[in-house]
């Protein structure tokens, strides 16, 4: 390998920090609020949906001009699968995300202990008789709603890009607020990994990694549909 090519690859080490950055406060303040509810019960399903949307919104307003991953593996994944993405810069912002999510999970043990563990540091869970085949069915549909509202705003310019950021917001509180008892609202498979890992529960792991992976795949489909039409 050339070091030319190594240079090229890490020459955007400011916009895989301002990932890893956003993405540790997403999974930070969302499992918090999880954990709050657990362990305290001060907060209900609707406030744990707004504090789970609206960080997202503030922190996409915050650092999706600095990074371009979106805090999400999904929704990086889908800008790949279109080209919007570098085969390079994917990798390390998967990189960003995923160790995020593991120094996330490692303030929550700190600050929860075995309080914290027995609630799995708060990621997502299933609802009472969810069968594993329809949490990922559900977790893919509704990323694919997410990765269609950032298409459709941030990377289709002729969407209200400026308000992006709200809508991706606003679009989670709406699917956290029917999807918390159901799948946990994962969504995004940060929010599960390092948390799930370092509290050791794993069983379920797969459903909030293939359901969202599956539903990155939509991209395709506004790329032929939408996208490529217009560049023709």
């Amino acid at each position: 390998m050339k070091i030319s090519s190594v240079k090229d690859w890490i020459s955007d080490w400011r916009a895989y920090l301002a990932e890893f950055l956003g993405t540790f406060l997403f999974v930070l303040i969302s499992s918090f609020a999880v954990l709050t509810e657990a362990l305290y019960g001060d907060i209900g399903i609707s406030e744990i949906a707004i504090v789970i949307g609206f960080s997202y919104a503030a922190l996409i307003f915050a650092f999706g001009h600095l990074a371009g991953g979106y805090l999400n593996p999904a929704l990086t994944i889908s800008l790949w699968l279109v080209q919007k993405l570098s085969g390079a810069k994917t990798i390390f912002f998967l990189l960003a995300q995923i160790i995020a999510s593991f120094a996330a999970a490692a303030v929550l043990l700190v600050i929860f202990g075995a309080d914290g563990i027995n609630q799995a540091l708060g990621a997502p869970s299933l609802g009472l008789n969810i069968s594993l085949t329809q949490a990922v069915l559900l977790e893919a549909v509704f990323t694919a709603g997410l990765v269609l509202v950032l298409f459709s705003t941030m990377v289709d310019r002729r969407g209200p890009v400026s308000f992006g950021p709200l809508a991706l917001g606003l679009y989670l509180v709406a699917t956290s607020i029917i999807l918390i008892s159901v799948t946990g609202a994962g969504l995004n498979p940060a929010r599960a990994i390092g948390p799930a890992i370092v509290s050791k529960s794993t069983n379920t792991l797969a459903v909030w990694i293939i359901g969202p992976l599956a539903g990155s795949l939509i991209g395709i489909v506004y790329e032929l549909v939408f996208l490529r039409k217009l560049r023709k």
